[in-house]
C-alpha cells in the first residue's frame, strides 16, 4: 500500500487530507514536527508528500522538507509525488509547481477540492512515471 506523508499545521486539516487517502488505499503518516518529518522521510518509503510551505513554523522559501525532497537524486525524487500547499499558492498552476520542484501546487483556501486536484496530478504522475518504474523494475 502506497504511503502518504501529510505535514501540515493544523491537526484537523492532516486528518481530514488522511481520510480522503483512505478511501483509495493510500496509507497516511501525520507527524507533528520537523524532526518527525525528517526521521520518517529516512526510515519511511513514502510515495507521496504534502507539505505546507510554513509547516513547523519554516519560511517558505526555506523549508527543510521541500529543500530536502529537491536535493534527491533524480532517480529518488522521481519516486515521489510532492504537493506544496500554501496560502499564497494559484492552486494547480504548473508553472509555479514547477519552479518549486513540486507536482503539484495547491492553495490553502481551496483544500477541500483537494481530492479534485489531487486525482488529476496523481493520474498524471502515474502515466508520466510508469514507463520509467518499469524500466528501474527489470
Amino acid at each position: 500500500m502506497p504511503k502518504a506523508m501529510i505535514c501540515e499545521n493544523d491537526p484537523d486539516l492532516q486528518k481530514n487530507l488522511s481520510l480522503i487517502f483512505k478511501t483509495v488505499n493510500i496509507e497516511s503518516i501525520l507527524p507533528v514536527s520537523l524532526e518527525e518529518a525528517m526521521n520518517n522521510l529516512e526510515l519511511e518509503d513514502i510515495e507521496i508528500i504534502i507539505v505546507n510551505e510554513k509547516f513547523a513554523n519554516e519560511k517558505p522559501q526555506d523549508n527543510r522538507i521541500i529543500k530536502w525532497i529537491n536535493s534527491l537524486p533524480m532517480y529518488r525524487r522521481r519516486e515521489i509525488m510532492l504537493i506544496i500547499t500554501g496560502e499564497n499558492l494559484k492552486s494547480a498552476d504548473r508553472l509555479i509547481a514547477f519552479a518549486k520542484g513540486a507536482n503539484l501546487v495547491v492553495n490553502s483556501k481551496e483544500l477541500n477540492n483537494f481530492y479534485a486536484y489531487f486525482k488529476k496530478a496523481y493520474l498524471e504522475y502515474q502515466s508520466t512515471y510508469r514507463q520509467y518504474k518499469e524500466l528501474l523494475n527489470k
